[in-house]
């Protein structure tokens, strides 16, 4: 493999140089790119929360792609801006050095989960710790972009320059396919992932199942089904009547945090409660306050979960009723459920991800 870092030229602190025809990647082009591959990376992996397994695996796939393409350009910024920048003696360069130490880390966790090298500690997973580090780059970015502006100009528009830079985002979308090819090769946990990025654990084995709840969403202290108060629109419905008439479906629960596991809920379609309903969103509501709007064209999606495998839910898994829906992400997956009512809210009409 060609270094990529050979792609870049290094301009003297003096007079400015013209561009010239087949010129290397110039600092500035370095800084624009870096720039966008970490807004990328941002974006495609929080999108990636927010939308079904499918588009999520697209989503996943781009934004390894940003994080190795952004890997393989580090080389360059330090040969480039970052010696400079060291040069020129400025107290702001420590916040630039805590920025990059930053992605440096973020990106190395990302790299320890994608290859299953490194799960973590308890529930501090590498991918969590990589999605916290990744939150914390962006205040960072923020001010890199404010205070050291890269305005594109004519000169950055090079056909030879954009050229290198596809190059270099194609080699990092090789290494993206050839690592995961090589960890299934020498048994890595990292083969075997889902095309969301997440890693199995616990399948069939509902009782070493993570119990992990959403931001600062807590769990209630009495799950108790007898007394459980239940109403779908408008209606109490006990839960010794949902058990009665429940039915195992099997489905994988895919959390942001990195995992997914495939058991045999035993649930109850929440379409079976509704006639015809007249409205635009169903929505869900957990007993900790905790809600989300859902299409009402996926209401045949919905289930009401009462536990798995012929046994009830344990109270970190959402006892004494969840929410299951396939092909949906972790966090839609609402636990403690007390309330579903049909809406006139449009479901689009809430933050693509939960704010609390």
């Amino acid at each position: 493999m060609s270094d990529i870092s050979s792609l870049v030229q290094t301009q003297p602190t003096g007079r400015k140089k013209p561009l010239q025809r087949g010129a290397r990647l110039t600092p500035r082009q370095v800084n624009l790119a870096l720039e966008l591959l970490v807004l990328g990376a941002i974006v495609t992996g929080l999108v990636s929360w927010s939308v079904g397994d499918r588009l999520s695996g697209v989503l996943t796939f781009a934004h390894g792609v940003c994080g190795i393409t952004l890997a393989l350009l580090i080389p360059a910024k330090m040969r480039g801006s970052v010696k400079t920048g060291f040069r020129r003696r400025r107290l702001s360069r420590w916040i630039s050095t805590l920025f990059g130490v930053l992605v440096l880390a973020t990106l190395a966790l990302g790299m320890l989960h994608a290859t299953g090298l490194w799960f973590g500690v308890g529930q501090w997973s590498a991918l969590w710790t990589h999605e916290l580090f990744g939150f914390a780059t962006i205040p960072f970015l923020i001010w890199h972009v404010v205070t050291r502006p890269v305005r594109p100009t004519a000169r950055d528009d090079d056909r030879r320059a954009l050229l290198r830079f596809g190059g270099a985002t194609a080699v990092a979308a090789t290494l993206h396919v050839t690592q995961r090819f090589v960890a299934g090769s020498v048994d890595l946990a990292g083969g075997d992932r889902r095309s969301t990025g997440s890693h199995e654990i616990a399948s069939g084995d509902p009782e070493n199942m993570p119990s992990v709840i959403w931001l600062n969403d807590s769990s209630p202290r009495d799950t108790d089904a007898e007394s459980w108060s239940l109403t779908i629109g408008g209606g109490v419905v006990p839960i010794d009547a949902l058990r009665s008439v429940s039915r195992p479906i099997n489905a994988k629960l895919d959390c942001t945090g990195g995992w997914w596991s495939e058991q045999a809920w035993d649930v109850v379609p929440l379409s079976s409660f509704f006639d015809a309903p007249i409205g635009r969103s169903v929505y869900v509501e957990s007993i900790t306050g905790y809600g989300r709007h859902f299409p009402l064209g996926e209401l045949a999606n919905l289930y009401l979960c009462v536990g798995y495998g012929g046994k009830p839910l344990r109270r970190g898994h959402g006892a004494p009723v969840r929410l299951v829906v396939p092909g949906r992400r972790g966090p839609e997956w609402i636990k403690w459920v007390t309330s579903v009512t049909v809406s006139d809210r449009p479901a689009w009409l809430q933050p693509p991800l939960p704010l609390t």
